[in-house]
């Protein structure tokens, strides 16, 4: 594809909706959490001339009088105290996808009056909710996933698989360009070899760790240079090249995974109030639909559940095993089962996977048709079983596809040294794909055990 045509696609190709809708319900609930336990309690503190932000320096900071600000004159918190009530509100209907677009415009204008009429207590993670809340109103984050959806298909009306994409792209290059941006403005503090800065120098994770008012915990305060630095360039280096990385398929689940264990590792040892959920939210913009789709476990306009099939070798007591844990995983019903032996069905539903590349690896083929083995396929499990969402991550970190892949082919080839089996067809059929090239003259052992295995459990 040409270069002028990718850009024009990028733009104008429609998108499905599932992951606006995820980052709609993600931001909402921040909002409305954040809102109803740190700004209902406090109006009283927070926007009162009495408070750390007196109407006067709030007017300063925004450098004009805003006189649509319903509280900016306000001696009292009555007025912030019922507006920060409606955000809440809104934010409730944003995140059931009632009236969505209404809902997220009244939740961005009221983040809004509230940021102006008390800027001394915020933070980036604020701004950057305010921000998200901006993007919500120009997307249409209702059209899946939401209230608005169910209320359209029972009034007979159509539900659109697609919508228009210029708000996710906008979006996502906002949050390209904050990182980027954010990492250029960490290398201004690069003097020369002499005085490299924070950053360069490789000591602003082991100064933030020691920092008193932002360190979440006092044991981390004298980090070695040998810890901090490799940290601090790794971080300057991905958010420097951050575009980059989302932009190349190859790298962007990666870079996606070290951005959530870098913001769930900040959320732990720093005092950093929403900022990180807020910014892993927009992660959302970038995962592919049908990965939200598995986790939302429907798509837009159906209400059938979205059913993996999972295929095993069933005279394979270790595979066997695997195939009852799945089913112990599985809370939520995702998962149907096929035994490779039913050859007939197995290479009908896996028309380009042979006989022996079933016996190699387990298969796992998602309800639109495309399928994984081996490693891959367990890591398209993790998306359907929630006790395994937190590894999901881990499972996109570099490195981690070179190390699942071996480590599950040497599981695979030794299984037989793992099974405990119960009769002797189990034991042939281990032993004749132990340690062995899966050849024509091996599959036809397979199939000659198999089928007299067969014959004999009928004739029994």
């Amino acid at each position: 594809m040409s270069p002028a045509r990718a850009l024009r696609d990028f733009w104008v190709a429609p998108v499905r909706p599932e992951p606006l809708a995820f980052f709609r319900v993600t931001i909402a609930l921040i909002v409305l959490l954040d809102t109803a336990t740190s700004l209902v309690p406090f109006a009283d503190l927070w926007f009162t001339s009495a408070g750390p932000n007196p109407a006067a320096l709030a007017t300063q900071f925004a450098h004009t009088d805003f006189p649509w600000n319903l509280v900016g004159g306000a001696t009292t918190g009555s007025g912030s105290f019922w507006i920060a009530i409606g955000v809440c509100a809104a934010a409730l209907l944003a995140a059931l996808g009632l009236a969505t677009r209404l809902a997220c415009a009244a939740m961005w204008a009221g983040l809004v009056v509230l940021h102006l009429r008390a800027p001394y207590v915020l933070n980036s993670g604020d701004v950057l909710l305010r921000v998200a809340c901006f993007y919500l109103v120009l997307m249409p984050a209702g059209a899946a996933l939401s209230i608005d959806t169910v209320l359209r298909v029972r009034r007979g009306r159509a539900v659109g698989e697609a919508v228009a994409p210029w708000s996710l792209r906008l979006a996502q290059v906002q949050i390209c360009l904050l990182y980027t941006v954010t990492g250029a403005e960490k290398l201004l503090g690069f003097a020369d070899f002499a005085n490299p800065g924070d950053w360069v120098g490789g000591s602003a994770v082991r100064r933030t760790m020691a920092h008193a008012l932002i360190a979440r915990w006092p044991w981390f305060t004298d980090l070695p240079l040998w810890i901090s630095a490799p940290a601090s360039w790794l971080t300057l280096g991905w958010e420097l090249f951050f575009p980059l990385l989302v932009l190349w398929r190859r790298t962007r689940y990666a870079a996606l995974a070290y951005g959530v264990l870098l913001h769930l590792g900040i959320f732990a040892l720093m005092e950093v109030t929403h900022f990180s959920f807020t910014t892993l939210a927009w992660y959302w913009l970038f995962i592919p639909a049908v990965v939200v789709m598995d986790l939302a476990g429907t798509q837009t306009g159906s209400t059938a559940k979205r059913i993996y099939t999972v295929f095993f070798d069933g005279m394979c007591p270790v595979c066997k095993k695997a195939k009852r844990n799945l089913e112990r995983l599985d809370w939520l019903g995702r998962l149907q089962y096929e035994d490779i032996h039913n050859r007939p069905a197995a290479e009908a539903a896996l028309p380009a996977v042979t006989y022996a590349d079933m016996l190699r690896q387990m298969y796992v083929k998602r309800p639109d048709g495309s399928y994984f083995g081996g490693f891959e396929a367990f890591r398209a499990l993790a998306a359907v079983l929630p006790l395994c969402w937190a590894l999901v991550p881990f499972l996109w970190l570099p490195g981690a596809r070179f190390l699942g892949t071996r480590a599950y082919k040497f599981i695979a080839r030794n299984r037989f040294k793992f099974a405990k089996c119960d009769d002797e067809a189990c034991n042939l059929h281990l032993k004749l794909l132990a340690g062995k090239e899966l050849d024509e003259t091996v599959i036809k052992q397979v199939i000659e055990l198999h089928e007299r295995y067969r014959k004999a459990k009928a004739a029994s």
